[in-house]
């Protein structure tokens, strides 16, 4: 019998409770289940005029390593300069949604020429 402690892979799987923290799940269908049956975008932003769109969205999978891991990530999308479309990772929500408006805000400046 396999043990449900050690994931598949080196692969660890996590879904959110009802306070938006990461739980792991040792159980690769009930994490699939949960990430279709779940909203995994938290915030969007679209610059209409620029085309850039900011998402912060949760991934649900981490790669076996030691510390915690970026289960969330803020992606950039639709600069001109291609290597300004950027992800970051996260561990928490609180500390993507504070990166994603950080972002925002610099995009911005950066669009108005300040």
């Amino acid at each position: 019998m396999k043990s449900r402690s050690i994931p598949p892979q080196g692969e660890h799987f996590y879904i959110l409770d009802a306070k938006n923290r990461p739980v792991e799940v040792f159980d690769r269908s009930e994490w699939s289940r949960w990430l279709a049956g779940n909203e995994l975008v938290f915030r969007r932003t679209l610059l209409e005029e620029s085309g850039v769109t900011v998402t912060t969205r949760f991934r649900g999978v981490a790669a076996a390593r030691t510390g915690e891991p970026a289960l969330f990530v803020t992606r950039i999308a639709g600069m001109k300069a291609r290597e300004e479309n950027e992800s970051f990772g996260a561990s928490t929500l609180a500390e993507a949604l504070e990166r994603h408006e950080r972002i925002v805000q610099k995009i911005l400046r950066k669009l108005s020429g300040r």
